[in-house]
C-alpha cells in the first residue's frame, strides 16, 4: 500500500486539501448545499483554527450572500459555526423568494395565456358570426335582385272579340 501511494497518491495530500479550499467558489445559481459538502471534505483533511475557517468560508460564498452577510445589524460572524449558520439562512431565503417569484411568474403567464385564448374564441365567433351575417345578406340580396326564383303569373293579353 505505501508504494502504491508512494507512486500514485497525492505528493503533498494537506498542501493539496488547503489549495482545493483556498480555490472553493460557490458557483452562481448552486444551491449552498454543494459548497457546504466540498468546503467539509477539505476543511476535515486540515487543522485550521475556527476563525481561519470562517473567513475562508465566507470568501468562497457568492455576492449576494456575501452582501447580506455584511449588512447583518450584528455584523459578520466571527466564529465558523455561526458564519456556516447564517450562509445557509440566507440561502434558504434567497431559493425561497425565488420558487415564489417562479410561482407568480408561471401564475401570470398561465393567466396571460388564458386571456388570449378567450380573446381568440372571442375573434372566431365573432368572425364566424360575421360571416354568417354576410351570407344571410347576399342571399336577400340575390333574392330581390332576381325575382324570377318566384315565379309570378305574367299578364295574358285580352282576346280581342270577334268581329264579322
Amino acid at each position: 500500500m505505501d508504494e502504491l501511494h508512494q507512486h500514485f497518491g497525492l505528493s503533498d495530500p494537506i498542501g493539496e486539501a488547503a489549495n482545493m479550499l483556498d480555490n472553493l467558489r460557490m458557483k452562481p445559481g448552486n444551491k449552498i448545499s454543494t459548497y457546504n459538502v466540498d468546503f467539509m471534505y477539505y476543511a476535515s483533511q486540515l487543522d485550521w483554527g475556527n476563525s481561519i475557517l470562517c473567513h475562508r468560508y465566507y470568501q468562497g460564498l457568492p455576492n449576494q450572500i456575501q452582501n447580506s452577510i455584511s449588512t447583518q445589524k450584528q455584523g459578520k460572524p466571527t466564529s465558523f459555526q455561526d458564519m456556516y449558520t447564517l450562509a445557509m439562512t440566507i440561502n434558504h431565503h434567497y431559493w425561497e423568494q425565488d420558487c415564489e417569484c417562479h410561482h407568480t411568474r408561471q401564475v401570470e403567464k398561465e393567466a396571460l395565456e388564458s386571456h388570449s385564448q378567450k380573446q381568440r374564441k372571442a375573434s372566431t365567433s365573432g368572425s364566424v358570426m360575421a360571416s354568417q351575417s354576410k351570407a344571410n345578406l347576399s342571399l336577400a340580396a340575390l333574392s330581390t335582385k332576381n325575382p324570377s326564383s318566384k315565379s309570378s303569373p305574367s299578364p295574358t293579353p285580352k282576346k280581342q272579340p270577334n268581329t264579322p
